[in-house]
């Protein structure tokens, strides 16, 4: 995870997070899991970039129009440590996307817009410890159908912004645009693991309102 910007970032997040259960039945995550995957997030208000590159990528289907993609730059050990009590949170950096495809385009038959949104986008940021969940929807034409062995796909220039924080998190991203390309394999146990640590991280923090 990098952050860069035309003008120096000077928010340090140092806090760590108050003491979380341990997540039950967490099991071990294979890296890998397809060629590629990486996000560029640019904000359109203060020029602050964040890229990440996923070496971890899992997916899972529900039928032959839905499927949720799980994308990581966060080793197995990271993600662990990250719900065990005794953890140095402040140590942890990195981020967790799911991408929810609800929508299989038709070529011919399905509207390609620019406001026109397929699938919508949960990105995790930990900045040492301190959370960040972003939201965002936008269109994504996947390289095969859901239920083949692997799956591709690109969303450009898809709206994002923040909707839930622990409470030293600094958000650096107003009006944000977010671009994900990623290639995964399908791996239903590696999903569900990361869809659950996501799930546990979103509670964690609190709401965040206009």
């Amino acid at each position: 995870m990098k952050i860069t910007s035309k003008a120096s970032v000077s928010a340090a997040l140092i806090l760590a997070l108050a003491a979380i259960n341990p997540l039950a039945g967490c099991n071990a995550i294979r890296g890998g899991g397809g060629s590629g995957g990486s996000s560029t997030i640019h904000s359109d208000a203060n020029e602050k970039t964040l890229k990440a590159s996923f070496k971890t990528k899992a997916y899972t289907f529900h039928d032959d129009n839905t499927a949720d993609i799980y994308l990581t730059d966060l080793t197995d050990t990271e993600l662990t440590a990250f719900f065990a009590p005794d953890a140095n949170w402040s140590q942890i950096s990195g981020t967790l996307v799911q991408i929810h495809l609800f929508l299989d385009p038709k070529p011919g038959k399905t509207p390609i817009e620019h406001t026109a949104a397929t699938a919508s986008i949960r990105y995790a940021i930990i900045a040492q410890g301190e959370i960040g969940i972003y939201d965002g929807a936008g269109f994504m034409l996947p390289g095969s159908k859901p239920g083949k062995g692997s799956i591709d796909g690109t969303i450009h220039s898809a709206p994002l912004r923040l909707t839930r924080a622990t409470p030293n998190f600094t958000d650096l991203f107003e009006a944000a645009k977010i671009t994900i390309e990623f290639d995964a394999k399908q791996n239903d146990p590696n999903a569900a693991e990361l869809r659950a640590r996501l799930d546990a991280m979103a509670a964690k923090a609190m709401p965040v309102h206009d």
